[in-house]
């Protein structure tokens, strides 16, 4: 006969679910701050106790007066008589809105192109360069998601040219 051993069979434990590892801290945490709470409560509180009786205000004191004497009527003056206000000159509204009767400049680096009319579907006329200050002399409209402005321009033969430009490409002013 053979001489059985008995071993001790470790108990196997059952896998705990994701959730009991974030369940069991958390319930921890809630017995804990309760168990705080109840013997703050219980040692009172700790808050400040309010009076049970109001305290008593100090008296304001009272200042003694004494009767001043009668004064005197005032003596009437003359009154001035006033200065007619002194024109102040207008100034020159500054010019940031392009408008018709103003003037702009190019801003378009690579030169803004000149239509016929209002709109990309009319033929080019002349390409001005940047810094080129022309007249406004009719517009605005709306065309090709663009504002079209007419304008007058010098021309290089010393003699004026007009056209319509996108306004995205004018500055207001003479820049």
């Amino acid at each position: 006969m053979s001489q059985r051993r008995y071993q001790m069979h470790r108990r196997q434990q059952r896998p705990r679910s994701p959730w009991a590892a974030l369940l069991i801290p958390f319930v921890a945490i809630i017995l804990t701050g309760g168990l705080f709470y109840a013997v703050a409560n219980m040692m009172g509180g700790g808050g400040i106790p309010l009076p049970l009786t109001p305290e008593p205000s100090t008296p304001t004191p009272t200042l003694a007066v004494t009767p001043s004497p009668t004064p005197e009527p005032p003596t009437p003056t003359p009154t001035p008589t006033p200065e007619p206000p002194t024109p102040t000159p207008t100034p020159e509204p500054v010019q940031d809105v392009l408008r018709v009767g103003g003037v702009a400049t190019v801003n378009a680096e690579a030169g803004l192109r000149v239509r016929s009319g209002p709109g990309t579907n009319y033929d080019p006329v002349t390409t001005l360069p940047a810094g080129t200050v022309v007249d406004i002399i009719g517009g605005p409209e709306r065309a090709d998601t663009y504002t079209w402005w007419q304008i007058r321009f010098p021309t290089a033969d010393g003699g004026t040219g007009e056209g319509w430009v996108a306004g995205d490409f004018l500055d207001p002013g003479a820049g």
